[in-house]
């Protein structure tokens, strides 16, 4: 079986093979059939991306008609077109899967689809007392055996970002902390490992479940907000310290965006009035922060580019929004936009070259 690289990998082996032959290391025979042991990944595929709009369009088309009609059906009824339904795409989809897999993946989504939007309108019906962040999380719970069952990373994802509005629970009722959390995210981490194939996304997704987890978890236990901030801050920057080394490069990414959105909402005051320290605290802070991203731009870390115009833009925002005519504000804003683009762009190129030397 060919290991699917990405393209430009592809044409990095290309010319790494072409490039030994020319220094006599390697014959062409041996060139051609180590190439061969490789395929470049396919491009966003047409008859793929068709199908989900179609799958789409067909699930809201169906919930959209069990929605108009609703008041007209008794409640057993409802729950029986809702399973049937259900069913109903599961096995089309199973039938479909062996000689049309993507047309089959799209029953599939159908179908979950359905089942999503059934627990919400089964719970109107029912009139059953829990909130909508537990309709989320039954929801996450019933797809994530899809997703395994398909290695489907759409899925997986999804159901990821279902279980991060469930981690919400904990503003909804102080009794609602999200402990179901402790057995899905190490499952999730488990199918991306054993199953889903390493998927980066759904790496990060995993990051970011368990984030939440630990904001909400800290905020059911009644901490101060700047706590579970600065734990962010401290996680992510950790994360882009010693990111995994199979997920380097989405480590990284996903570290800094924590630390980052962390790092930007501790410069306010709003984040330490618990404290009593307002006064003082932002700023101490910030010049840490910034001191840690002067760090990171040494090494040339694309993100903390970012970060660093985030923060200058934050602060341009707050001193001059209140003492500038709106239009030289917007059009400097633009400018400063602009230059942060043209400064990213250029230490872009910058790394490239040096790591193609």
């Amino acid at each position: 079986m060919k290991r699917k690289v990405s393209k430009p990998e592809y044409r990095f082996l290309e010319n790494e093979f072409r490039y030994l032959q020319q220094q006599g290391r390697l014959d062409s025979k041996d060139a051609r059939d180590l190439l061969a042991l490789y395929e470049p990944r396919g491009s966003t595929n047409f008859v793929r991306v068709l199908l989900v709009f179609g799958a789409i369009l067909i699930g809201v088309g169906i919930l959209s008609f069990i929605a108009g009609n609703w008041a007209g059906m008794t409640p057993f009824f409802k729950f029986g077109l809702i399973v049937f339904s259900l069913i109903l795409f599961y096995i089309v989809g199973h039938v479909l899967e062996d000689n049309y897999e993507k047309t089959a993946k799209s029953m599939f989504y159908i179908g979950a689809a359905v089942y999503g939007a059934g627990i919400f309108l089964i719970g109107q019906s029912f009139h059953l007392q829990h909130t909508v962040y537990t309709d989320f999380l039954l929801w996450a719970i019933g797809i994530l055996p899809l997703a395994y069952y398909l290695r489907d990373q759409l899925v997986a994802v999804f159901a990821s970002a279902f279980l991060i509005v469930y981690s919400f629970s904990s503003f909804a009722s102080i009794s609602s902390t999200p402990y179901w959390l402790l057995l899905l995210i190490p499952i999730l981490f488990w199918m991306n490992e054993k199953r889903l194939g390493q998927k980066s996304s759904l790496f990060v997704m995993a990051v970011l479940v368990t984030t939440a987890f630990v904001v909400n978890l800290l905020e059911s236990f009644g901490l101060d907000e700047w706590i579970s901030l600065f734990l962010v801050f401290v996680g992510g920057v950790f994360l882009v310290l010693y990111p995994f080394k199979r997920y380097k490069t989405a480590s990284t990414w996903v570290g800094s965006v924590l630390y980052g959105i962390a790092g930007i909402t501790l410069t306010f005051e709003y984040a330490w009035e618990t404290l009593n320290v307002e006064t003082v605290a932002p700023y101490v802070f910030a010049a840490l922060f910034i001191i840690l991203l002067i760090y990171f731009l040494k090494n040339d870390s694309l993100p903390a580019i970012l970060i660093t115009c985030g923060l200058i833009y934050r602060y341009y925002a707050d001193i001059s929004y209140d003492f500038m005519p709106k239009s030289l504000f917007f059009i400097i804003g633009g400018l400063i936009l602009i230059g942060f683009g043209f400064w990213f762009e250029k230490s872009r190129r910058e790394t490239v070259k040096r790591h193609e030397e």
